[in-house]
């Protein structure tokens, strides 16, 4: 890459950035972003890259609130210095005029959100106590935590730990007791102060852990009053509090002792925090030493944190909702429907659909599910975003209207159950809160009819050809196999969701063939084989941009002739796949 110059920089700087502090030196040059943080806040060159770094105190809102905000895939978030306060724009730069547009392309995407949210806590301050403090962080030990009003709000998951989860807790404290330590830091707790009470934001499983574990070491002292909203709260609690007894008798003879060091001894850090959406934003970046949270989980809590004016009835349902899928079980089937399907049929489908690449979904991909808020308070940020206010009130007034009155495509040819959206695609803005939660409910119950209800009548002959071709004998111990197999029912789930059943009738041969073709002609299926855009997004634009089944032809044109071309004496051959192409 070409370096600009000091005094190319200057000239630049001047021009496009009037008024603004800047700083160079050998090739490290900032000009400064906002007011809000001073040269805290600045556009920086630095390693071959354009950054909005936020450095300096009082860094958390103005972090945030781009956090919340800014949804442009030209721009992606990291650590520096903590977490998510440098922003990143994806441009390569050869040239100083690349240095000069990366700059303004950096300022375009981000001044208006460093604009308005100055506006905003512009307001604010004149109405704060600048002496109140939004979060406080301090060493609380047990006995002290317990002490505390703690309530476990509606949008909490249930309490999830396993045996294997309590046992690492009560050997570790174990442990630290014996080696002879005084204090025993055992976590984090996340708190949101609310009317004299505290809800835990993150420390759930922990702290119910705890208080078994005391409970059990007939702690005279008062524990929380914890509320659960999930009946598999409860087989955990009953199941854990069996093991926790077990376990003491057999390996603790001073019971008294080992009471008095957990309330005493053991320590959490407590963070308080008066905005809930720092809250959120705090219990994402922790990782806790029980079980880790699955990257859809910080989706739920960030939805229902969107529904400002549902009632808590409304978030209760939808949770439970939520939790039953991600427990989903029938007939023997055992599956978290909701890890399979961001993992792979919703967030796999959105990335091929535009021609990217598509690899594992995790906790920095889960902007893709994060969108618009509509209410009263909350402004739309750019102009295409209006079609979902159009949609919204659409769909309220449709549900005061006769269902009648208008002709609705089902995608079932003998119709859609009550939970599956009529107005939904997979490839959709996402509009944050109730209606993302209806988005995903629709997606579990297609899963679910197309893959799960295999002997339904529905899509009979698809379903027997998936049972022949895709879940044939052995099927599980070939992982190329297995690779394939998941872009094939992301294929056949999209075109689904465009075409319905008949869309699916008229071409899950052809796309089988298109897709298990790679089963056939390579050695070895790997998973980057299939993530990779160049192999399978053709696959997904097609369905995309398709208005009409006759758009679709060049699947079956392409199956034609992949058939005509294999050599049935192919080394690695696989007679349930092979038989489709003769």
């Amino acid at each position: 890459m070409k370096e600009i110059t000091k005094e190319e920089f200057e000239s630049f700087a001047q021009r496009e950035f009037p008024n603004k502090a800047t700083c160079y030196s050998d090739g490290y040059c900032f000009i400064q972003a906002g007011t809000c943080l001073g040269n805290n806040l600045h556009y920086e060159l630095n390693a071959g890259k354009i950054h909005l770094d936020i450095e300096g105190p009082n860094w958390r809102p103005i972090r945030d609130y781009l956090w919340n905000h800014v949804i442009d895939s030209r721009v992606s978030h990291s650590h520096w210095g903590r977490y998510g306060c440098r922003w990143t724009l994806d441009k390569n730069l050869e040239s100083q005029k690349d240095i000069e547009q990366g700059f303004l392309l950096m300022k375009r995407i981000m001044a208006p959100h460093i604009l308005k949210f100055e506006k905003q806590t512009g307001e604010k301050r004149e109405k704060q106590d600048p002496n109140t403090e939004s979060i406080t962080a301090s060493f609380f030990n047990i006995q002290e935590l317990l002490k505390t009003r703690l309530c476990i709000p509606e949008y909490q998951r249930p309490y999830r730990w396993r045996i294997k989860n309590v046992e690492q807790l009560l050997t570790d404290i174990f442990k630290n007791k014996s080696d002879g330590h005084y204090v025993y830091l055992i976590g984090t707790v996340i708190l949101h102060s609310k009317e004299g009470a505290y809800d835990l934001v993150d420390g759930q499983q922990r702290v119910t852990s705890l208080c078994l574990i005391l409970k059990a070491l007939k702690y005279a002292g008062e524990l929380p009053k914890l509320s659960y909203n999930h009946k598999d709260s409860f087989a955990r609690i009953q199941e854990n509090y069996s093991f926790i007894n077990n376990w003491i008798s057999y390996n603790i003879k001073d019971k008294d002792a080992f009471r008095d060091y957990i309330l005493t001894s053991c320590q959490v850090v407590r963070i308080v925090v008066k905005d809930l959406s720092e809250a959120f934003q705090m219990f994402e970046s922790q990782n806790g030493r029980g079980k880790e949270l699955e990257a859809y989980n910080l989706l739920k809590a960030y939805h229902i944190r969107a529904m400002l004016n549902e009632s808590k009835n409304s978030k209760v349902e939808y949770d439970k909702q939520w939790e039953s899928a991600a427990l989903f079980c029938r007939d023997g089937y055992r599956n978290d429907l909701l890890k399979q399907l961001f993992n792979e049929q919703l967030f796999r489908s959105r990335k091929w659909s535009r021609a990217e690449s598509a690899y594992e979904f995790s906790k920095k991909e889960i902007d893709e599910f994060k969108g618009v808020t509509i209410t009263k308070e909350n402004q739309l940020d750019f102009a295409y975003q209006n079609i979902m206010i159009q949609q919204e009130i659409a769909k309220q007034y449709m549900l005061t209207m006769n269902p009648n009155l208008f002709k609705i495509k089902n995608r079932f040819i003998h119709g859609d159950p009550d939970n599956i959206n009529p107005f939904v695609s997979i490839n959709q803005l996402i509009l944050n809160g109730s209606s993302f939660f209806e988005y995903i409910e629709t997606y579990v119950e297609i899963y679910k009819r197309l893959f799960v209800y295999i002997s339904s009548s529905q899509l009979y002959d698809f379903k027997q050809f998936y049972k022949e071709h895709c879940q044939y004998t052995g099927f599980n111990r070939r992982k190329g196999d297995g690779y394939i197999r998941e872009v094939y029912k992301s294929a056949i789930m999209l075109l689904f969701d465009r075409f319905g059943e008949i869309g699916v009738q008229q071409f899950y041969r052809d796309i089988y063939i298109c897709l298990y073709f790679y089963r056939l002609t390579q050695k070895q299926v790997r998973y980057e084989t299939m993530a990779k855009k160049e192999n399978v997004a053709w696959i997904f634009q097609l369905i995309s941009n398709a208005k009409s089944l006759s758009d679709l032809a060049a699947f079956t044109e392409k199956s034609r002739k992949i058939s005509a071309n294999i050599d049935s004496n192919l080394k690695y051959n696989v007679e349930e796949i092979i038989s489709v192409f003769r």
